[in-house]
């Protein structure tokens, strides 16, 4: 050990400049990580919106909106059904062994 007397003096200099970056640490640290939220625009847009569908009869269209474009909602009728299996050619995936509601959300299951 020295002989030396501590200088308070720098230590006080030493604490303070301390305190003075890690507050403006935080502060340049708060408007970025709060940049990782969605603003209100965007959760705007990309809200569930909610329909009701109660009133379609078989063989009806609803246009709705989402996020700015169209969506259709069509409720098929008895015929329209049995004549899926037809156009199997023409579908993506047509003999799928993928459960139905595997992915598919409870509210929007069938």
């Amino acid at each position: 050990m020295s002989d030396k007397p501590v200088d308070n003096g720098k230590r006080t200099w030493l604490i303070a400049s301390s305190c003075a970056g890690v507050v403006g640490g935080v502060a340049a640290a708060v408007p970025f990580v709060s940049s990782f939220q969605p603003s209100e625009r965007a959760r705007a847009a990309g809200a569930p919106v909610e329909v009701d569908i109660s009133a379609l009869k078989p063989g009806e269209k609803m246009t709705i909106e989402w996020r700015g474009k169209p969506v259709w909602i069509v409720k098929r009728t008895k015929e329209q059904l049995d004549a899926l299996p037809k156009v199997d050619s023409q579908l993506a995936d047509p003999k799928s062994q993928r459960k139905p509601d595997e992915l598919t959300p409870s509210y929007a299951r069938n």
